[in-house]
């Protein structure tokens, strides 16, 4: 997808690329400024705002856990009145007037923790029997059977005398309205460990809410819910919006956090009360986003005076191009004109009159030199080639032949008409592009002639891929190395001789070996030879590698440094030559 809008891209006008140019360099620094400055003033109201809300939550928690730890305190007190503890043991075998008289003593105690303590609703006492005392605002009885089932009242039996802090099972109605509360509760035991009752103080959370009323502000800003766990994770309350404006309540389980909500917790190591407060995260950038859009804007803004700008220093600078463009078209047709008005001292106005100087040269050397020139080498070209015209050799060699046969000479009349076909095909001035094919023509009529010579001692094996015939290559490249094999190479007569041509054509270049089965080279006659081809300035001119030399020159100046030739010889085994060079020429 990217790859197709760039190549979109290169495809439009310099005018429109110059103008999104200058788009984009303007309105990339505004996005990377505002981008920054917006990451930057979400870190530090997220910052800010978690230590703020920090502060007052550790202040809350800290408030409770005094309150919990005075409670605490007072509640043990009831531990020192060894007779009421051995009364709520057993009423029953009390006489009515003896029960009537701890019934008071319960009373005036109940009074007592109730006054000391101003957050509690109410103070209630449940003997070892199930007998219930209360104080306070709440005076409804409780089924002490189906109290000994709630999970809150089991763990206040199985805490050995430790207070408690445990939701409460269910809501109270106080002075007409009705709240949550939670309870504080602890076993009464004697000095021997044994159950004398259970003391329970029910706390309205609308109370304990009113020791901070700065947690309402932070809730009504931020829309915030601010949660109060006991050391079991279990909700105590919430700040909910019974008690005022707030929205609906964000969330019951911490486990339900995501990151869409930013939560502030403070647990208390001696109590074990934690004060959680969860705000949206939404809500912390209300007053950024309002900035956010009028950068937003700002930069809409911008635009409409950027975009006005960018077209006029566009068309400013690609006005005198197009010209020149305009201009370079005419010449193309043959017209050759100056621009005229132009007046500019910047570079475009120097390249305009550098372009006005070389249209006068160009016109000069066309009108006054090229022309005669051109005329001068035609003429020069006509005569080089009137000097090469092979009609009178092959005339020549047809009469020689034809009195050779007319004398019975019937080997030198054939060695003749095959001399008379390489000649041919070596000076053939037609436009017809050599071919490797070609090339195999030349060699099969090169063997031809040397077999009448010398009695069908050469053998030669093709063996090509079909689509190497058809690569162009210089004239005249293999029958050199032939030459070299047959005259270097084949210096016994009592035997027959072969020469091997293999090639392959692959994706890029092409790979040829020319190989024979002669005498060989030794090693220091293998070394002059590669010297004397790869080296240009050598100035010896050995039999051995004149040829041989040619044939690299002639390659290297078509195919350049893409040209691999290599040359292995062995004495006794022969000698391969390996030719390596790309598809298309350079």
């Amino acid at each position: 997808m990217l790859l197709y809008v760039w190549e979109k891209f290169q495809s439009i006008s310099f005018f429109k690329k110059l103008f999104l140019y200058f788009l984009v360099l303007c309105i990339i620094p505004i996005l990377i400024i505002t981008q920054t400055l917006y990451s930057q003033g979400k870190t530090t109201i997220q910052t800010s705002t978690t230590d703020f809300i920090q502060l007052y939550v550790s202040q809350l928690n800290t408030t409770l856990n005094n309150y919990i730890l005075q409670i605490d305190y007072t509640s043990r007190s009831i531990f020192s009145d060894y007779n009421m503890i051995a009364y709520l043991q057993g009423e029953s075998v009390y006489s009515t007037g003896e029960r009537i008289e701890n019934n008071l003593l319960i009373s005036r105690q109940l009074l007592r923790f109730y006054d000391q303590l101003p957050y509690v609703e109410s103070v209630q006492i449940i003997s070892k029997e199930g007998k219930q005392y209360s104080t306070g605002n709440i005076n409804a009885l409780t089924d002490y059977k189906l109290l000994l089932e709630q999970k809150w009242f089991q763990e206040i039996l199985k805490a050995n005398g430790e207070l408690v802090i445990t939701p409460y099972y269910g809501k109270t109605t106080l002075k007409e309205k009705e709240f949550d509360v939670f309870t504080a509760g602890r076993l009464i035991k004697d000095q021997q460990g044994k159950m004398a009752g259970v003391i329970l103080f029910e706390l309205s959370s609308a109370s304990l809410i009113t020791m901070d009323n700065r947690l309402f502000d932070i809730r009504d800003q931020y829309q915030s819910q601010i949660l109060v766990y006991n050391k079991y994770d279990e909700l105590l309350f919430d700040i909910s919006p019974e008690y005022g404006a707030s929205d609906q309540s964000i969330i019951k389980n911490p486990a339900e956090l995501d990151d869409s909500i930013l939560s502030i917790t403070d647990r208390s190591s001696a109590t074990g009360i934690n004060v959680a407060v969860f705000v949206p995260v939404k809500n912390l950038y209300k007053q950024l986003e309002h900035y956010k859009r009028l950068s937003i804007l700002i930069t809409l803004l911008i635009l409409v005076i950027i975009i006005p700008a960018s077209i006029w220093i566009s068309y400013q600078i690609t006005k005198p191009i197009q010209r020149l463009i305009y201009n370079m078209k005419h010449v193309e047709q043959g017209y050759y004109r100056p621009i005229l008005g132009s007046q500019h001292s910047d570079e475009l106005g120097t390249l305009t009159k550098h372009y006005n100087q070389m249209i006068l040269q160009i016109k000069h050397l066309i009108e006054d030199v090229l022309a005669s020139k051109i005329k001068h080498n035609e003429a020069r070209f006509l005569a080089l080639q009137n000097q090469i015209n092979p009609h009178w050799l092959n005339n020549t060699l047809e009469s020689i032949r034809m009195e050779a046969q007319l004398n019975k000479a019937p080997t030198v009349a054939k060695m003749i008409q095959t001399l008379g076909k390489l000649f041919q095909i070596a000076l053939n001035k037609s436009n017809r592009k050599n071919q490797i094919r070609h090339e195999m023509e030349y060699i099969d009529t090169y063997i031809a002639l040397q077999n009448i010579r010398f009695d069908n001692r050469f053998h030669l094996h093709v063996e090509l891929d079909e689509q190497l015939l058809d690569i162009q290559i210089p004239r005249i490249i293999f029958q050199p190395l032939i030459e070299n094999s047959i005259i270097h190479g084949f210096l016994r007569h009592d035997r027959q001789y072969h020469i091997y041509i293999n090639g392959s054509i692959g994706a890029e270049s092409c790979t040829i070996s020319i190989r024979d089965d002669g005498e060989g080279m030794t090693e220091e006659e293998l070394a002059f030879i590669r010297t004397s081809v790869h080296n240009r300035c050598a100035e010896e001119e050995s039999t051995h590698s004149l040829g041989l030399k040619n044939v690299v020159e002639r390659l290297q100046l078509h195919y350049g440094e893409a040209l691999a030739f290599h040359i292995d010889s062995s004495p006794g085994i022969g000698t391969n030559i390996m030719i390596s060079f790309p598809v298309n020429p350079i």
